[in-house]
C-alpha cells in the first residue's frame, strides 16, 4: 500500500480481493485513514464499490422460521431459541480475555508505577499493547458470534438489559464487563440493518427467566445457581437460558410491530453516563434505555463531536 508522505508499506491483512476489484474498475479508493492504537499503526480505506452494497452482499432470506430470542448470561455466553422451543445456537465458551490477562496486566501496572518520572514509557507503552490486545480478542470474537446469528436468523429478540445496574455489583461485575454484552447488542443492530433483518428489543421488565414458556407461569426470583428452570405449577424443567430466549421470542411475536429497532437512532448513553456520537457503544452498554433514555441536554454534552465517525481499521 503506498501512501502520499509515507511512502509504500507492507499491510498484514489480505487484500487481493481488493486489489482485483480495483484492477477491474469494479471498486475505487475515495479516501485513507491512518491511526494509531496500541502501539500499531492501522490504514482504513474507504471505498466505492457496488459490489460492496447492502442490498448485494446481503440479500433477506425468504424462508426465515420466525422470531429467534438471543439470551446473554455469565455461565453460557449466548443461548438462542426458538418459540416452539427449539434451541439454534448455544456459546458455552467463550474466552474471558480480561480474565485470562489479568495476571499480566497487574505486573504490567506495577512496572509503570515502579519506574522513576521521565523514564515509564517503554512500561506504559508495554501495558498499552496488552489493553489493545485483550479488546483485540475479545473484538473478535464478537464478530464471529454475531456473524452467525444474523446470517442464520432474519429476525432477532434480545432482552434490554441494565448493565449499568450490574457493573455495580462486586461479584458480576468482573464478568459482564469482560463479556461486553452492549457491544455484542450493537453488532447485531446494525448487522441485521445490513441484510435488511429485524432486530427487536424486548423490554428489559419482561420475566424471561421466570417465565414458562408453554404456559406462561411465572415462578418465583431464580438465583444464578440455579441453572435448570422448573415450574412450580405442572412440575415442567428446561434449561435455564434456553427458557429465556424461548421467552424472549414468543415477546417478539407479540409486540415487535409496537417497537423500534435497537441503536434504530438518537443518542446513545454510555455506562459512564456520557453521550455518544450516533448508535456507536462502549463495552457495558446495550440500547439507548440503558444508563438513562433521555437525551442529555446541550449543556451537559461531552465527548466526540457530533458527526464524528468510527473506522474499522486494518494494520500495517
Amino acid at each position: 500500500m503506498t501512501l502520499p508522505g509515507l511512502g509504500t508499506l507492507t499491510v498484514r491483512a489480505d487484500t487481493r480481493r481488493l486489489r482485483r476489484m480495483l484492477a477491474k474498475g469494479r471498486a475505487k479508493i475515495v479516501s485513507a485513514t491512518v491511526g494509531h492504537r496500541g502501539g500499531r499503526w492501522t490504514v482504513s480505506l474507504t471505498c466505492e464499490a457496488a459490489d460492496l452494497h447492502d442490498a448485494v452482499r446481503h440479500q433477506l432470506d425468504a424462508s426465515g422460521t420466525g422470531w429467534v430470542g438471543v439470551d446473554r448470561g455469565p455461565a453460557a455466553f449466548v443461548v438462542a431459541g426458538q418459540a416452539d422451543g427449539t434451541e439454534v445456537a448455544r456459546v458455552d465458551d467463550w474466552p474471558r480475555p480480561s480474565r485470562a490477562g489479568m495476571a499480566r496486566q497487574r505486573r504490567l501496572a506495577r512496572a509503570v508505577t515502579r519506574k522513576q518520572r521521565g523514564s515509564r514509557n517503554r512500561a506504559a507503552a508495554r501495558l498499552g499493547r496488552h489493553h489493545a490486545r485483550v479488546a483485540a480478542i475479545r473484538r473478535r470474537f464478537l464478530h464471529r458470534v454475531s456473524n452467525e446469528l444474523v446470517k442464520t436468523h432474519d429476525r432477532l429478540a434480545i432482552e434490554t438489559l441494565t448493565i449499568t445496574g450490574m457493573l455495580t455489583d462486586r461479584r458480576l461485575a468482573a464478568a459482564v464487563a469482560d463479556a461486553a454484552w452492549g457491544e455484542l447488542g450493537r453488532q447485531l443492530s446494525y448487522k441485521q440493518q445490513w441484510r435488511g433483518g429485524d432486530l427487536t428489543p424486548v423490554d428489559r421488565w419482561y420475566p424471561s427467566t421466570k417465565t414458562r414458556a408453554p404456559c406462561r407461569t411465572v415462578a418465583p426470583a431464580m438465583p444464578l445457581k440455579q441453572r435448570t428452570f422448573v415450574c412450580g405449577a405442572c412440575g415442567y424443567q428446561a434449561d435455564r437460558d434456553l427458557n429465556a430466549a424461548v421467552n424472549l421470542a414468543i415477546w417478539a411475536e407479540q409486540h415487535h410491530a409496537q417497537i423500534r429497532d435497537l441503536h434504530a437512532g438518537g443518542p446513545v448513553t454510555n455506562a459512564r453516563r456520557g453521550e455518544g456520537s450516533g448508535p456507536r457503544t462502549r463495552a457495558g452498554e446495550t440500547s439507548p434505555d440503558d444508563a438513562g433514555t433521555a437525551p442529555t441536554p446541550p449543556r451537559a454534552r461531552r465527548g466526540r463531536p457530533r458527526g464524528a465517525l468510527s473506522h474499522n481499521s486494518t494494520e500495517l
